[in-house]
């Protein structure tokens, strides 16, 4: 692929991907296990064959991540020697071009209190220059930092993840050191590789009121995941929907106009969207508003997709989709999935590429806090299902193999008017 050929595609290509399930989690403690996606599914042994596998789909796009806290076991220190294997493997044998997954979720165990510890910053836009000056001309297109919106509301809101902050001020104070990363990170970047794209990616979330006057509070949901591509790009000021719960719960204006002087531009905007798990009713029971989860379908993407085109006026990147339901359902939702992408482009909206997540079944996030074995974490959601035989944890397709392979094939999609971009 040519430089900035996501960005400069004339409106014609489309880009088909995949992907592997890359979270790291790696603290532990008691009651707490660590979480590393590639260990528990043995794809730092398996990773060849896995390679393969993503090659024979026909995607041209892989979107695949760094375990951050295994190439940077210690300050200042950078083992890359199995990253070398991968990548060149990737790119050199396989023509498969990466959108790399710098961090999907978690830190170095060395990094104390994580996203709150005063050098975080400094040392995620290290790592990250250090890996771009490796590995420019092999790697073009980032992702600096996936779903900051569900590493907020996990790490700084629901005490889930480390470091296990509480309430909204939690959530405000580790978002606002996340966009500062993403923001280091993309200029550090650059400084190493001028050409590189960024593809940043979050978490989609559409809510709607169950009751009128609800509606206030499903528009406060809705701003609060934007929050994250809000930030980075400058768009926060004192008459932006969130400015005074923001300042309520510790973002002061003098941190919302260092937003505004560091902004970054948004290459590709990355929309991850699961049918059944971006749409919520929001409703009001015994006094307290709760979220009911519906099915949004194909409405709810189109409805979500738009809407991020509509505030941004960038590419869109569909960097995640799938479903846990059955295999059937799975090939029903990547057929009614892929024409409502072609209905987007129809309609002048510039979605480029397309990804089904993951390639293979991945673990379940409570497997951390869990005792079960792994075989019970096991979320169905893979072109390949994730079998464990003879103590070993095997890949085996699916129907929705053949079905996707089919739809790389042939699937056609009309031309976009570029012109509708907004390049500043």
């Amino acid at each position: 692929m040519k430089k900035n050929d996501l960005l400069q595609s004339g409106g014609n290509a489309f880009f088909w991907a995949t992907g592997i399930e890359d979270t790291f989690i790696p603290q532990s403690g008691p009651g707490k296990r660590a979480l590393d996606e590639y260990e528990l599914t043995d794809h730092y042994n398996q990773w060849r064959k896995d390679l393969d596998r993503a090659a024979e789909l026909g995607v041209s796009m892989m979107r695949y991540g760094v375990p951050w806290y295994r190439v940077n076991p210690a300050p200042g220190v950078f083992d890359w020697g199995w990253m070398d294997r991968v990548l060149e493997y990737m790119v050199q044998e396989k023509g498969i071009v990466p959108i790399v997954d710098l961090m999907h979720y978690g830190t170095p165990l060395w990094l104390e209190d994580q996203f709150i510890h005063p050098d975080y910053e400094d040392r995620v836009s290290e790592y990250a220059m250090k890996f771009a000056e490796r590995y420019r001309g092999l790697v073009r297109y980032y992702t600096p930092l996936n779903e900051p919106y569900v590493n907020a509301e996990f790490c700084g809101e629901i005490k889930r993840w480390p470091p296990c902050l509480e309430g909204e001020r939690g959530f405000v104070a580790i978002m606002r050191n996340l966009c500062r990363g993403i923001i280091k990170t993309v200029r550090g970047i650059r400084s190493v590789d001028p050409d590189s794209v960024m593809v940043h990616v979050d978490a989609t979330g559409w809510f709607y009121p169950g009751s009128p006057e609800l509606a206030e509070k499903a528009d406060h949901l809705f701003h609060k995941r934007l929050l994250c591509f809000d930030l980075i790009s400058g768009r926060v000021d004192e008459g932006h929907i969130l400015s005074g719960w923001l300042a309520a719960n510790g973002l002061v204006r003098e941190e919302l106009e260092w937003f505004r002087r560091h902004a970054i531009s948004l290459d590709i905007v990355g929309v991850n969207y699961y049918p059944e798990l971006s749409v919520f009713k929001v409703i009001e029971e015994d006094g307290t508003v709760t979220l009911k989860p519906v099915w949004g379908g194909t409405e709810g993407l189109k409805t979500t997709i738009s809407a991020y085109y509509n505030r941004y006026r960038r590419p869109i990147f569909l960097t995640e989709t799938s479903t846990n339901e059955k295999v059937a359902s799975r090939e029903r939702w990547l057929s009614e999935s892929v024409q409502a992408i072609r209905e987007l482009r129809e309609e002048g909206i510039p979605v480029i590429g397309y990804t089904w997540w993951p390639l293979y079944d991945l673990v379940n996030w409570d497997y951390r806090e869990g005792d079960a074995s792994m075989a019970e974490y096991i979320e169905p959601m893979g072109l390949w299902s994730l079998e464990e035989e003879s103590g070993l944890w095997v890949r085996k397709p699916l129907g929705v193999v053949s079905a996707f392979k089919e739809v790389v094939r042939s699937a056609e999609f009309p031309p976009v008017m570029m012109r509708k971009l907004d390049f500043s």
